[in-house]
């Protein structure tokens, strides 16, 4: 199974395409992951073939077919432009033309309490959260993709008194654990289950414990 991911930083830290890859494989999936990604990408950039990223994605797509493809979006478009961010999923959906079997958005998390993001914009955690899980919720329906609820599992986390701290530094990427938790989400979206190991992550047990309550009762 070849698995492409299409994103930014929100994808690339910490190499979640391989944490995903080497999660599956690990519970005996045959897959193989790739990814086109650079800080801050903006999925309509996609629509300038000069484009050094476009042209990487082009090459790819050439020369590979995908059963899934996920994509995500730069991590506030969703909410300040919604137009501009289905724009550029149909500018993606199109260059993938019958490339990729399976399509699926890659819905992102609200930034950390103290984030200047979220006070510029008058946002919270909480609120952040809810808004960009209906941005992609709308845009699955409009262009009939399922989603792959990150941002729900974090925030189901990061308040569940937890003690797993899912964000960077910076407030607003994810660290180690933060991508980790995408990666099983990814798995869980695709499977429809939770792996039945997950050594390949080196979780603390408690870690692992708090993962999998995150996701009882929880089925795309």
């Amino acid at each position: 199974m070849n698995v492409l991911f299409i994103g930014n930083s929100y994808t690339y830290y910490n190499d979640m395409p391989k944490l995903f890859e080497t999660l599956c494989r690990e519970n005996g999936k045959d897959v193989t992951a790739y990814s086109v990604t650079k800080g801050g990408r903006e999925l309509r950039r996609y629509a300038d073939s000069a484009d050094e990223t476009t042209k990487a994605l082009d090459a790819l797509l050439a020369e590979h077919s995908f059963d899934i493809c996920f994509l995500q979006e730069q991590s506030t478009l969703p909410l300040r432009d919604y137009e501009a961010f289905a724009e550029g999923l149909g500018c993606v959906l199109e260059r993938n033309g019958v490339r990729t079997a399976r399509c699926i958005l890659y819905a992102t998390w609200g930034r950390k309490e103290g984030s200047h993001t979220l006070e510029t914009y008058g946002w919270t955690n909480k609120s952040m959260s809810q808004l960009l899980d209906n941005a992609y919720s709308r845009a699955a329906e409009a262009f009939q993709l399922e989603v792959s609820r990150v941002g729900q599992r974090f925030y189901d986390v990061h308040t569940g008194d937890t003690g797993v701290d899912l964000y960077s530094e910076d407030l607003s990427h994810p660290s180690y654990y933060g991508s980790c938790l995408a990666a099983l989400t990814h798995y869980h979206t695709v499977f429809c289950q939770l792996p039945c190991s997950m050594k390949s992550l080196a979780l603390e047990p408690e870690v692992e414990a708090h993962f999998q309550k995150a996701f009882a009762g929880f089925c795309e």
